[in-house]
């Protein structure tokens, strides 16, 4: 029984979850700093269908990957439960589905509750049909060069500025758009899948997966990551002064770009993925600090 839980725990992608935390929080102090007080519960709700999502959105790449054969060789990759046979491949579709509804049902109640616009439904339907769609069906938008326009986008203006708008409206206060703070959000987020997309370069390339990277060539992975780290960390504060802070982890996030293109093995690209992972939540902990303080 233990085994089998730590299998589908990892299998859950834990480290990725903080791009579904983060933005959920920034939102949440940039509703704070809008009316100085927050719904808790509300934020909660927001929390967990936004983690829902990101693990639903986990066991579908695992599976869709799998039925796709793109993960047959992950010698300096983690390994995929469906792919590598550890968690049946219809296990893992079943629990992608079912982590969807659920997150489907947790959006309703946030409606409700929030007595916002009805149009967030369609934020609903539109983020489940992302998280299948990222991989799966006849065009799937990782294998044609939109993954990381699908990230910035989702995990930075729409995390965060649907979880800003859905705390306002519980507190009947008007919502404006803050879109350099969540593009900012979303942009550090996206140097995850930048050094997930470098790593797999050649496995992707073999398996007609045409992540930007694979279309555009390794090199262009470096310069990427690098865009990314510096529209966050330099382009957001020049445009929006709360989020100053985020200038603090700009030498770490130097750090990583230039050891990206000198990775070899395994050991190496998991140290610098959880490096990463650090610099992402830093940013969105710097992010909220200057939202509420600033």
């Amino acid at each position: 029984m233990t085994a089998a839980v730590n299998q589908w725990f990892y299998a859950s992608r834990p480290k990725t979850l903080v791009a579904g935390i983060f933005p959920v929080l920034l939102g949440g102090c940039l509703a704070y700093s809008g009316c100085n007080k927050i719904d808790f519960f509300l934020l909660g709700l927001c929390l967990l269908f936004s983690i829902l999502i990101q693990i639903g959105t986990n066991f579908s790449n695992d599976y869709f990957d799998f039925i796709k054969g793109a993960d047959r060789n992950r010698s300096i990759a983690p390994e995929r439960f469906a792919s590598s046979g550890a968690i049946r491949p219809e296990s893992v579709r079943n629990a992608s589905h079912l982590v969807l509804v659920l997150g489907f049902f947790v959006g309703i109640i946030i409606l409700l509750v929030s007595d916002g616009s009805s149009h967030l439904i369609w934020i609903g339907i539109a983020s489940i049909a992302s998280a299948i769609l990222y991989t799966g069906g006849p065009k799937p938008i990782a294998y044609n060069g939109l993954g990381d326009i699908f990230v910035i986008l989702f995990y930075g203006l729409v995390a965060v500025e649907v979880t800003h708008y859905v705390l306002l409206s519980g507190q009947s206060v008007h919502w404006a758009l803050t879109s350099p703070i969540s593009l900012g959000m979303g942009c550090v987020i996206n140097t995850i899948l930048v050094i997930n997309n470098y790593r797999d370069y050649q496995e992707d390339l073999s398996n007609k997966k045409r992540t930007l990277i694979v279309l555009l060539g390794k090199p262009f992975g470096v310069y990427l990551y690098f865009l990314c780290l510096l529209s966050g960390t330099l382009l957001c504060p020049f445009f929006d002064q709360r989020t100053l802070p985020v200038l603090l982890i700009l030498p770490l996030g130097v750090f990583c770009g230039l050891k990206l293109k000198r990775l070899k093995t395994k050991f190496d690209y998991d140290n610098l993925l959880k490096l990463n992972v650090l610099l992402v939540s830093l940013y969105g902990f710097l992010s909220c600090v200057g939202v509420v303080f600033l």
